[in-house]
């Protein structure tokens, strides 16, 4: 996901224990994810490409094995549904919930050191990932044309897990993260810009003994839109910046703190109208990772549409 991310998900490979955490860079940046602004159900499809690699020389944890010079290949499809029950808040706010359910791909080629020499490692795993549920989302006006919202996240560990495999659709661990988001919308002209940040505290991996650090992301969009094919659609940047806060622990963490870093910028393309009625929007967007640390450095590709009903 991504929303999802606020409600966005982070199913790809790249930081912490296996070189990844739940969050999704770049997947909180723009208007698609926001709660629908009356009582409605949000249905909102996620599709997700991501391909990377990691700097040779650096060893990273993976499910209890030590491994270098890894390639990831990570597909995730999720459903996710958005309710706006239709609570009115004072001061004009809006509750909703949600839920997202991630199906992912995923297939992890690495090396393991022994005895001086090095192994190459092949793993391949699909199936049902760490679903998000977002049991408080908020949304307040600020003035005619900003918003603010406040999402809380939780990710629970359904997906599968098995210690000295390489390739894992669950994390093994529960995280949560509230995130804040502030959005600009000008109708007239055309112009949307969209801000967000967000903490994310995970438990231990007790199966590994691995306590990943705390991580905080900022996720940001603009875009223009024209009238163009029957609705409005728009054209832009999206970008993402990556830090973990705080160390890693456990008798799991041989290599230390290993604290990682992303930044990601890319261009979008968005379109919004109505088909039947009904309010829809999608998304495409390609973001390209440049400056990385203790993190797979690729690309990623994402489609996401959504329908109100």
């Amino acid at each position: 996901m991504t929303w999802l991310a606020s409600m966005g998900f982070s199913y790809q490979v790249k930081a912490e224990e296996g070189a990844s955490g739940h969050y999704l860079p770049g997947s909180l940046s723009s208007r698609i994810n926001k709660i629908p602004p009356s009582k409605s159900v949000n249905i909102f499809v996620d599709l997700n490409e991501y391909e990377g690699k990691t700097d040779a020389g650096i060893t990273f944890p993976v499910a209890g094995l030590a491994v270098n010079d890894m390639d990831v290949k990570d597909q995730t499809y999720s459903l996710n549904i958005i309710w706006n029950p239709g609570i009115e808040l004072k001061g004009g706010g809006q509750y909703a919930m949600a839920l997202a359910l991630p199906y992912r791909s995923l297939e992890v080629f690495a090396n393991q050191a022994n005895n001086d020499q090095a192994f190459r490692l092949q793993d391949k795993s699909s199936g049902l990932g760490d679903i998000m549920i977002s049991p408080l989302m908020l949304s307040y006006p600020l003035s005619e044309f900003w918003q603010s919202e406040l999402h809380f996240n939780v990710y629970a560990p359904t997906g599968s897990y098995e210690v000295g495999q390489l390739a894992n659709v669950g994390k093994n661990y529960w995280s949560f993260s509230p995130v804040a988001w502030l959005q600009y919308i000008e109708p007239v002209t055309g112009q949307e810009f969209t801000l967000s940040g967000g903490i994310d505290w995970n438990t231990k991996n007790d199966d590994t003994d691995y306590q990943t650090g705390t991580q905080m992301h900022i996720d940001s969009t603009v875009i223009q839109y024209v009238p163009l094919l029957w609705g409005f659609t728009g054209f832009g940047l999206s970008g993402y910046w990556y830090q973990q806060l705080s160390d890693d622990s456990g008798s799991g963490a041989k290599q230390g703190g290993f604290k990682a870093k992303s930044v990601g910028l890319g261009p979008i393309l968005s379109y919004r109208g109505k088909w039947s009625g009904r309010a829809v929007r999608a998304e495409l967007k390609w973001i390209n990772e440049m400056e990385v640390k203790n993190r797979t450095d690729g690309d990623f590709i994402s489609f996401k549409f959504s329908a109100r009903f």
